[in-house]
């Protein structure tokens, strides 16, 4: 059967009436991508929540990295903060596609959010995207104080291959060992290069975010060496051998998501690494569905499955 005939109602309502993204045509592909956000999440800007664009001296040789600021209007700092990084493959969307999420993040949990602009691929392949989120990171925990942050209160966070590059950053994090965070959200996160996951065979309708798509995109990113035993853990996570030690997790995955086994299982890794993890695996969901659906109960869900990971992990990090 396919994946498409097993989608929640209201999800399938919405993705039969959503334009096929083929990443074969990528010009034509991140065009469609943002005729699909425009009109998912047409708003006008919030105008409870301030935003001001900012850029952060690059990682070594690496240039600047760009990235936006939201934060609830005349709050009171410092406030705790979310780095959050975009999804799109590696290689679609733009800065400003994520802004009503962050916007809907800063002022429902009343932290700050920082949304990297981070280099696509195949113009820009691994390590650019990696060394923009950790350039972005590094200066908001050094420069907490002048952006009304408190840097023990610092989450990485993101969403498909931004949440991917999430928990490479945790990798990165950990091994650099020039700051730390104090979470990790991790949504429907795109782990793993290999695409040998049985949910990463069985996904193939086109309307979907599927394998064809996926391995277009990994190619994109690491080049030639996707599916190799050379591709490094900061490109694909599920590479690392070694998850002790990084900062608390939480996963939030979808049941028909091409990436829900690699999700489960690295998952389950961390937990045997003694990394404190919670996950949540929304049922006849697919990749990108609160995207597709905001307003759909299953949506609803992970928006507040999501808000609550937060607060949580902002009050813990409070106390420590």
């Amino acid at each position: 059967m396919p994946v498409l005939d097993r989608l929640d109602p209201e999800l399938d309502a919405v993705v039969r009436n959503t334009p096929v993204i083929d990443l074969s045509d990528l010009p034509k592909a991140r065009g469609a991508l943002l005729e699909v956000f425009r009109k998912f999440a047409a708003a006008p800007p919030d105008p409870t929540v301030e935003r001001a664009d900012h850029f952060a001296p690059g990682h070594g040789d690496n240039p600047k990295a760009r990235f936006r600021a939201f934060r609830p209007r005349n709050s009171i700092a410092p406030l705790p903060a979310l780095i959050w990084v975009q999804g799109g493959g590696y290689v679609l969307t733009s800065p400003d596609l994520d802004d009503p999420w962050c916007e809907r993040i800063a002022r429902d949990v009343g932290c700050a959010v920082f949304s990297v602009d981070w280099r696509r691929a195949p113009e820009h392949q691994f390590p650019a995207a990696i060394e923009d989120c950790y350039a972005v990171a590094k200066w908001v925990y050094e420069n907490a104080s002048q952006l009304g942050v408190n840097s023990h209160q610092l989450i990485i966070g993101g969403a498909s291959s931004g949440g991917g590059a999430t928990a490479a950053l945790a990798l990165l994090i950990r091994d650099r060992a020039e700051f730390k965070v104090a979470h990790q959200l991790l949504i429907y996160p795109m782990l793993d290069d290999a695409n040998t996951t049985p949910s990463s065979l069985r996904v193939t309708d086109p309307q979907l975010w599927n394998r064809t798509s996926n391995q277009i995109a990994w190619k994109a990113y690491v080049g030639n060496e996707a599916g190799t035993d050379t591709v490094s853990p900061y490109a694909a996570p599920a590479r690392a051998k070694d998850l002790a030690g990084l900062a608390p997790a939480t996963i939030l995955t979808a049941e028909l998501d091409l990436f829900v086994d690699e999700n489960l299982i690295y998952a389950q890794r961390l937990l045997a690494a003694g990394v404190p993890m919670e996950l949540h695996v929304y049922p006849a969901a697919h990749h990108g569905f609160d995207r597709h659906a905001p307003d759909a109960a299953v949506s609803r869900r992970l928006y507040a499955d999501r808000d609550d990971a937060l607060r949580r992990a902002f009050m813990r990090a409070s106390i420590n």
